[in-house]
């Protein structure tokens, strides 16, 4: 059986297509408007009932549109400018049309610069809505309410977590520090945000102003901070704004009209959506089980869930049954790049565990030891881990990279097979012999430094998921390779409501897994998580990494706001970004200047790559994926449009069918944009 499974996901790995895949994998047999495919739901197959039932096992805990953290909520809820098709392709939404063109600005030190500026035509008419589908007075969506997004981003005091995403704004990343000033009292005169090229010129016309070209620019404008905001109801609200469903406004495809905390979230097709013709399904059934990744299969049989991901200790018994295994078919790969975290800047409770003292200064004496991180880099089988989520195929789904292959290439190779990174994915990072070689290069160093043995790994776990079964099989392989004697990991549960801002934000870990998914179609934005200003692994705060300095040096940069309140200037990391993001003509520099800084940031084994956890497996879904919007980077792909729910879930025979079809026909459309200089 497993053998056959093997073939089986082989077979469809080499078909897929990177690309992100949400719960939401499914279309319409009645598309009409150019998304239309050959792969397509037939109308025979089409439920009479166009209801999605899913459960949910993590609550809703933040509900502010303006927050990465709750944007696979509100997706459904708040169009972006743009949006991306069942092909990919990027197509018109809330702006109908656009233009770019080359402009001139001055730069802080006064001299005259060439940037970039984009001009949207906003689309007329979209009104501002309440949840229950009211009209929000007469107000409408207009080009003011992306410049009151970027404002309140650009707020260090929001802490809204992708200003960055900014930075290339002319005038924002100066708006931004200065604003961190004037809130810390540095300076007593608020900056002025019309120094920010986020303009609007007319009702309908917004204007962005970037400080040079952006290749990838459209990819960008489907994340939060690319969504409207209505500064009025905003204000109205206060700190009540975006706390539940009636604290926010609607101008999106559906509704939240209901919500009862840790019960169930009801969403309605919005009759007033500019492109209701495009949306299918009535009604999303969201019920809250706390069991809801176990229960999920059975909850499917009795017809109670439209979808349904099968755990990875029930896969077998699906697939020998004859009447189960019509139910499911291989997930897709996933857009996210699972990875390990070396924490540089603990903070956990300083307690005895398992009768081990964990010990800050313990940690960071060996989280300062390159030897020592290399020797868990080394030493981490990434296989028998992913064997966690998919014990038939794991190879397919480890990562060698940060980046994941098929996101990008230039010079007719994929980015991963760059010679800058050829060390790390031409062999098995699995190597236990080099490892323990630094194992005793560390125990050496370390010793000499007075450090005491075993080194004591704080590791932090999803209590209701895999990572369960995941935390056990990886300490345990790691301390069998190197010796107990050598580095004991301690695990501790957290569930999966605000597990992020408990464990890996908070800096409370020595050790752990964590993701990163594409905001935007470069190679730079796998950069972002490891740069100052994110709460990933704080590794400025490594010895000689980089220089610690003050809020009133103009050169410094808070590592986190709330998290890491320090200051820091001459990261190297920091600068090779800035350095391979200034080439924006030529591709092939600018990803080769990309290998560079991820080979640096893997030499340095403060990250080691995992998989793409996220696309392993098998589910079953009432959703066809050939329709579902389509893209590994913002939030195009959690959303419903086009979709439609079918008689039965698909079936593995039926995807593998599908599979080859759509892949050609996005592969037409890719050319053809190409071929007619088209951004896509």
């Amino acid at each position: 059986m497993k053998k056959w499974i093997a073939l089986l996901l082989a077979l469809t790995m080499m078909a897929a297509v990177f690309a992100g895949c949400g719960k939401s994998g499914g279309n319409t047999g009645n598309i009409t408007s150019g998304q239309g495919s050959a792969a397509a739901t037939s109308a025979d197959n089409i439920n009479d009932q166009q209801v999605v039932k899913l459960l949910y096992h993590d609550e809703i805990s933040d509900w502010n549109p303006l927050h990465p953290s709750s944007a696979n909520t509100w997706c459904n809820w708040i169009d972006s400018l743009v949006e991306y098709d069942n092909f990919g392709m990027c197509q018109p939404c809330l702006a109908e049309s656009w233009t770019k063109e080359s402009f001139t600005y001055t730069d802080e030190e006064g001299n005259e610069q060439e940037g970039q500026r984009w001009i949207f035509k906003i689309r007329e008419g979209v009104r501002w809505q309440n949840y229950d589908g009211s009209f929000y007075g007469e107000e409408e969506v207009v080009a003011e309410d992306w410049v009151t997004t970027a404002k309140w981003i650009l707020n260090p005091a929001n802490g809204a977590r992708t200003a960055d995403l900014l930075f290339d704004f002319v005038g924002a990343e100066k708006y931004f520090d200065d604003m961190q000033k004037f809130e810390d009292g540095v300076t007593t005169t608020e900056p002025d945000f019309e120094t920010v090229g986020m303009k609007a010129i007319s009702k309908y016309e917004l204007a962005m102003e970037l400080t040079k070209a952006c290749p990838y620019f459209l990819s960008r404008l489907t994340y939060n901070w690319g969504y409207p905001t209505c500064a009025k109801f905003m204000e109205e609200q206060g700190d009540r704004f975006g706390t539940n469903n009636k604290t926010i406004l609607y101008c999106g495809a559906f509704l939240c009209k209901e919500w009862e905390q840790n019960s169930y979230y009801i969403e309605e097709r919005n009759p007033e959506y500019w492109d209701i013709e495009d949306i299918h399904v009535e009604r999303i059934e969201n019920r809250y089980n706390a069991e809801s990744n176990t229960l999920a299969p059975e909850a499917l049989l009795r017809g109670e869930v439209t979808y349904a991901d099968i755990p990875t200790s029930q896969i077998d018994e699906w697939l020998r049954d004859p009447e189960k295994a019509k139910l499911i078919r291989p997930n897709r790969p996933g857009s996210y790049s699972y990875f390990y975290l070396i924490n540089c800047m603990p903070t956990y409770e300083e307690k005895v565990m398992e009768g081990y003292q964990l010990s800050h200064d313990q940690w960071t004496a060996a989280a300062n030891n390159l030897n020592f991180r290399k020797s868990l880099f080394w030493g981490l089988d990434r296989v028998r881990a992913i064997s966690c989520y998919d014990p038939y195929t794991p190879e397919t789904y480890e990562l060698r990279t940060i980046t994941p292959k098929n996101f990008c290439a230039a010079d007719g190779k994929d980015f991963t097979d760059f010679d800058e990174l050829k060390e790390y994915t031409e062999k098995s990072q699995y190597q236990p012999d080099l490892a323990r070689e630094y194992r005793d290069k560390a125990i050496e160093e370390l010793k000499a430094q007075g450090v005491t043995f075993p080194i004591v790994a704080y590791m932090p776990y999803m209590t209701d998921s895999t990572q369960v079964e995941l935390a056990q099989v990886v300490s345990q392989q790691i301390e069998n390779d190197l010796g107990s004697d050598y580095i004991k990991f301690v695990l501790e549960g957290y569930p999966s409501t605000d597990y992020l801002s408990t464990t890996r934000r908070a800096g409370n870990y020595s050790f752990m897994m964590s993701y990163w998914g594409p905001d935007y179609a470069d190679p730079e934005t796998w950069t972002d998580p490891f740069n100052l200003g994110q709460a990933y692994n704080y590794w400025w705060h490594l010895d000689g990494m980089a220089t610690q300095t003050n809020e009133s040096d103009p050169e410094g940069r808070k590592g986190r706001r709330e998290f890491d309140e320090t200051y820091w200037k001459n990261f190297p990391y920091s600068e090779m970004v800035k350095a391979a993001s200034a080439e924006v003509v030529d591709l092939s520099k600018r990803y080769h200047a990309f290998a560079e800084v991820e080979a640096y940031l893997l030499d340095n084994a403060v990250v080691m790559p995992l998989g793409t956890l996220g696309g392993c497996g098998y589910l079953s879904s009432y959703m066809n994926p050939f329709e579902s919007q389509f893209a590994a980077f913002g939030m195009s792909d959690g959303r419903y449009k086009y979709q439609v729910v079918m008689k039965a879930p698909m079936d593995t025979e039926t995807y593998l069918e599908k599979l080859p079809i759509w892949e050609a026909e996005r592969a037409e459309r890719i050319a053809k944009a190409q071929a007619e200089g088209r951004d896509y």
